[in-house]
């Protein structure tokens, strides 16, 4: 048996992902979609919900879906990078820093959350 009630949701997130990596976004948003419907709480397909709304300019649904993910799982950290650098486009530059902390809290190592808390210092201490 390839999928039960168990995986169900990792096995649309992986369609998702194939589906982005051929170009059909389409498909890779309707992935997501049915991986969150079958597990609520799949933290890393709402990531991704958030990073194809913000494909399509679609910057609050992407934001409620970057912190939909972030709530279900603290250690996820790629969320929090994504709110946070979003928030930095934004001009949110407190926020953009939180959510930068968030993400290295979670993973000390990501390079880019990294740049970002380097560009948000480099911006807070022209202030």
């Amino acid at each position: 048996m390839l999928a039960d009630d168990s995986n169900m949701a990792d096995v649309w997130y992986n369609v998702g992902h194939v589906a982005v990596g051929v170009g059909d976004l389409g498909l890779a948003y309707q992935s997501f979609k049915i991986a969150v419907s079958v597990d609520s709480g799949h933290a890393e397909s709402y990531n991704n919900l958030g990073v194809l709304e913000l494909r399509k300019g679609n910057i609050e649904q992407a934001q409620e879906h970057f912190k939909g993910a972030l709530n279900l799982g603290s250690h996820f950290f790629e969320p929090a990078f994504n709110n946070g650098l979003l928030a930095f486009k934004l001009g949110e530059f407190r926020e953009s820093f939180e959510y930068a902390n968030k993400a290295l809290t979670a993973y000390p190592d990501h390079i880019e959350s990294k740049e970002l808390l380097k560009q948000l210092k480099t911006h807070f201490s022209t202030l």
